[in-house]
């Protein structure tokens, strides 16, 4: 039992919720009273300590969903940034073949004129070696 301490001063600065006027053993007389002030002191550490123990839960709880959160957020943005670079990687694929591809046509399509022109020539020979041979 405290005798004579005075239990509204308290020392810890940590403590934020100290215990209101408690009754000093003293002053009560007989025995029903002092179990009645223990059931209500010990009601009130109860409660206090509960209230306590929830006020810390709930502090880590909403501690940990942050965590949560930013972690989540990392992981979204950083999904973002693969699909981007893998955007850009296609992109950069699809325009070398592309450029590749146009390669071929413009030269394909010289050869092609090359080609016609070089046939016309031997077309036109044969005409003129069949419709006007030189010994005529």
């Amino acid at each position: 039992m405290t005798h004579g301490v005075d239990m509204e001063k308290t020392t810890d600065p940590k403590d934020k919720s100290p215990r209101a006027n408690v009754v000093d053993a003293d002053a009560v007389r007989g025995f029903l009273p002092a179990i009645a002030t223990l059931a209500v002191d010990g009601g009130e550490i109860v409660a206090t300590t509960a209230l306590g123990v929830s006020s810390d839960v709930r502090t880590e709880l909403a501690k940990s969903t942050l965590a949560v959160l930013e972690t989540s957020e990392a992981l979204v943005k950083s999904g973002f940034a693969v699909a981007r670079r893998l955007t850009q990687r296609i992109d950069g694929t699809i325009a070398e073949l592309q450029a590749s591809i146009e390669r071929i046509v413009g030269t394909s399509a010289g050869a092609a004129r090359t080609t016609t022109k070089d046939a016309a020539a031997v077309f036109s020979g044969a005409i003129n070696a069949v419709v006007a041979p030189k010994g005529n």
